[in-house]
C-alpha cells in the first residue's frame, strides 16, 4: 500500500525540544525537534554522536510525541 507523503505538518511549536519520531518517505528518526521552518526540520538523533540532521519537509510524512 503505497503512501504519499505531505509538507510539513502545521503547529510544530509545542513539539520544540521534545522528543518526537518522525516517520520520512525512507523510514524513521527519532530524536529532539530543535528547529524548523518552511522547508525543513532539525532533529537531533538520539545515538552516542548526538548528530543534528535536516530533513526536508517534502519527506516528512508525520510526526508525533514520545513518552
Amino acid at each position: 500500500m503505497a503512501r504519499n507523503c505531505c509538507l510539513c505538518p502545521e503547529g510544530l511549536v509545542m513539539f520544540l525540544d521534545r522528543r518526537v519520531l518522525v516517520q520520512t518517505k525512507c523510514g524513521e528518526i527519532k530524536g529532539f525537534l530543535r528547529a524548523f521552518g518552511e522547508t525543513f526540520l532539525e532533529v537531533q538523533e538520539e545515538n552516542p554522536k548526538l548528530e543534528l540532521t535536516v530533513i526536508q519537509c517534502a519527506h516528512v510524512c508525520s510526526i508525533r510525541l514520545l513518552g
